[in-house]
């Protein structure tokens, strides 16, 4: 699925610790005095105790009508005495090789009728900005699954960024997507990439944000290829029968756009809900790691009706334009609550 990307084209108030307060008559000299934590000196107020992990230190700012609204919190973590803290993900290499690895659970997770269809399927890694993830068939009629460099860098700069807002409070992912969005829809040699100074330093090295992010990086891909995945399956490329490969050379993948399937509405539509529902198997059956659900699926829709915001085309309004029929994908906004929606059966049908 070639086009500006896979899907586009493809706080809580932390209470503040309460320290007992001494009472000012003499008779509280003989009372016993409550136990006081020790001092925290991480990153806040001197002393101040750090929130529960997943909780943010302070309120989150008041409401902005000039910010567009962010996806859905993700669900508050799980403390990391029962969910250990994830080594970070860094550079390239290591980025490839964690979608290596996703693609491996989302596969085992395919009912057996589906896996013999994507069986065996390259990964090839464009290495080029464009933030894009598709299926297709190479010029010799073989299947095969692609990422570029840049829509790693941007879901590593999503994960980072929506990391640090979730447990320190802050608003670093509409700052990163200010500061990028509007280059990427203006020049085709524009990074997706977090710049430097997004990321306060005195929280950059918090190793509990570099776990979480790792969190927030593999569900978001897990969506975006079980998305792809579901083109094969499903038929719409018609090239997956079971075969496997090399794959096609990635100098070549611009060439090899001409013989991607062009994929309808309602083709997105079906490949979105297949998605979303094997990595929501793919999230449960890893248990006891970080189960993968549906906010993968959000963020990232989200993050592409930036996109088309920053390119003018986007907004609430954009829902009631007829011409978006006509588009290759549908609109971003309206695919978030049918995402929802599916997520909503997905969750009933597995309670627990």
């Amino acid at each position: 699925m070639r086009k500006l990307a896979s899907f586009a084209s493809l706080a809580i108030f932390v209470l503040p610790i309460a320290l007992g307060a001494c009472q000012a008559s003499s008779s509280a000299s003989t009372q016993p005095q409550p136990q006081q934590p020790p001092p925290y000196y991480g990153p806040g107020p001197y002393g101040q105790q750090p929130p529960p992990y997943g909780q943010p230190p302070y309120g989150q700012p008041p409401y902005n009508p000039n910010v567009p609204p962010s996806a859905p919190a993700q669900p508050p973590p799980v403390a990391p005495a029962q969910r250990p803290l994830l080594p970070p993900l860094v550079g390239v290499a290591a980025w490839q090789q964690e979608l290596r690895s996703i693609l491996s659970e989302l596969l085992a997770a395919l009912n057996q009728s589906n896996q013999a269809l994507v069986r065996g399927i390259p990964l090839v890694f464009d290495p080029t900005s464009e933030v894009n993830a598709f299926a297709g068939c190479d010029e010799q009629g073989a299947p095969f699954l692609a990422a570029t460099s840049g829509i790693l860098e941007a879901v590593d700069a999503i994960a980072q960024t929506k990391a640090t807002d979730e447990l320190f409070g802050t608003r670093t992912y509409d700052a990163y997507c200010d500061a990028v969005l509007p280059q990427l829809v203006k020049s085709d040699k524009a990074r997706a990439g977090l710049p430097a100074g997004i990321i306060p330093a005195n929280l950059g090295g918090d190793l509990r944000r570099w776990s979480r992010a790792r969190e927030i990086f593999d569900e978001v891909l897990a969506f975006t290829f079980g998305h792809e995945l579901a083109h094969h399956y499903l038929g719409h490329t018609g090239c997956a029968k079971g075969q496997g490969g090399s794959g096609p050379d990635p100098t070549k993948l611009g060439r090899l756009a001409t013989v991607v399937p062009l994929f309808n509405q309602v083709a997105e539509a079906s490949a979105d809900s297949a998605g979303a529902y094997n990595s929501l198997d793919a999230g449960r059956a890893r248990r006891p790691q970080y189960p993968w659900s549906e906010n993968g699926g959000v963020t990232l829709l989200d993050y592409f009706a930036r996109i088309e915001r920053a390119a003018g085309q986007g907004g609430p309004l954009s829902l009631l334009n007829p011409l978006g029929v006509l588009k290759t994908h549908p609109n971003p906004l309206a695919r978030i609550p049918l995402l929802q929606a599916v997520a909503r059966t997905w969750h009933q049908q597995h309670p627990g």
